[in-house]
């Protein structure tokens, strides 16, 4: 009897159970872990059809069938890896990649595109599709430079930590890192530092199969952080997984990867920085919420697969006076965003996200907070500008209301 290989799939199915994707698509085969690393045991990456580039593209790479492969399998992996080979295939994945190496990629010009569009928002009515596709308040938007843009030499002290942002609070939503910032001021009583050149954590480009920008972009913020040895943290669950994968994505150069192990060292997720400062802290007491309401925290996939970190954020929602911390009828649900995912796969995001919204319809809550900022806008964009949709909050605004 032949041995058994650990690293082929043992086709138990149980990763078709997990997937999101999988059950959005009523069960289809070829869109399980099963399926797609049955294809990549069969065929060649650099030789395959639209079809096959297609099916590889309809993953979200969150990680749900790596948290129950019984053989420790990395399907996510695999399929980055075989994205990589589809550089000459036609369709929507050279259109991801060209947003990756274009805009993403590039801070000065994607930080030139959001001040040119900015102002343009204020025109936009409280009603516009575009207003809930960027996951926009009802109203205009502030496009007055906020505090949160401010350099170190302009707060008072020695900054206690160092902040990444990410894309969206830095040229999107402004008031996420804002808040970030005011709560860490609170717990350590000094500023934070925004290290200068520090750009896209690089998800997006290697998500796309863009090996060689997500590269590029992790050097890049490694030598970003390099001339402090404070911890950094991010407010942004994908921005964390991403920021701790630094080390296995430039694995191939000893001397980068050792510098990107010391980076990962110095992460902090925002939520467990949080607990760690209450607990420091104990006589600290958020303020309680004016009415008694029902909040859900929805689980950021990046979060909840990759970093394993559930509770700490469950833990701050349970300390809030007037809160009540409830769990969706099924547990926690993927958001369908993906990255770019909700982009190229819009009919699948579509339906993910579906599934979500029936759970939180049936969990009624009055307030849905998260922190992935990519989450927060797809769940908006989602339940749109209804009057009797739940607010839907990132946690560090949240909290920041609360000081």
């Amino acid at each position: 009897m032949a041995a058994i290989d650990p690293s082929h799939c043992a086709k138990c199915g149980a990763c078709t159970v997990a997937c999101p994707v999988f059950q959005a698509s009523d069960g289809r085969e070829s869109l399980s872990a099963r399926g797609r690393l049955h294809l990549l045991e069969k065929l060649d990456p650099a030789q395959a059809s639209s079809a096959y580039a297609e099916i590889l593209s309809q993953c979200l790479l969150c990680g749900a069938c790596r948290s129950v492969c019984s053989r420790g399998l990395d399907p996510p992996a695999r399929f980055i890896a075989a994205r990589k080979q589809l550089e000459k295939t036609a369709g929507r994945q050279v259109l991801l990649r060209a947003i990756t190496r274009k805009a993403l990629s590039n801070p000065a010009l994607l930080a030139t595109i959001t001040s040119l569009g900015r102002p343009l928002l204020e025109f936009l009515p409280a009603d516009s599709g575009l207003r809930l596709r960027l996951g926009l308040p009802q109203e205009r938007p502030d496009t007055s430079c906020s505090s949160s843009e401010k350099t170190p030499q302009e707060h008072s002290g020695r900054p206690a930590l160092a902040f990444f942002p990410g894309c969206y609070a830095t040229h999107l939503h402004r008031e996420i890192g804002e808040a970030t910032e005011r709560i860490t001021m609170r717990f350590t009583g000094k500023p934070t530092l925004r290290p200068k050149h520090q750009c896209c954590c690089g998800l997006a480009a290697e998500s796309a199969g863009d090996i060689a920008t997500a590269k590029r972009l992790a050097k890049q913020n490694i030598l970003a952080f390099a001339g402090n040895s404070l911890p950094i943290l991010t407010s942004c669950a994908s921005c964390y997984s991403q920021l701790h994968r630094y080390p296995e994505l430039l694995a191939d150069d000893p001397v980068w990867q050792k510098k990107a192990q010391g980076f990962a060292d110095r992460l902090l997720e925002f939520s467990t920085f949080v607990v760690q400062g209450m607990l420091t802290d104990p006589a600290f007491r958020f303020a309680g919420s004016a009415e008694p309401r029902t909040v859900v925290y929805h689980d950021p996939c990046h979060l909840r697969f990759h970093a394993k970190i559930t509770d700490p954020p469950r833990e701050i929602l349970r300390a809030i006076p007037g809160l009540n911390l409830a769990e969706l009828p099924n547990g926690p649900q993927c958001c369908g965003q993906g990255g770019l995912f909700h982009l190229a796969q819009p009919e699948l995001a579509e339906k993910i996200r579906g599934r979500l919204l029936t759970q939180l319809e049936q969990a009624a809550p009055a307030l849905v907070t998260t922190t992935c900022s990519g989450c927060l806008i797809h769940i908006q964009e989602g339940l749109g500008h209804a009057p009797s949709r739940p607010e839907v909050r990132h946690l560090s605004v949240l909290l920041a209301e609360l000081l």
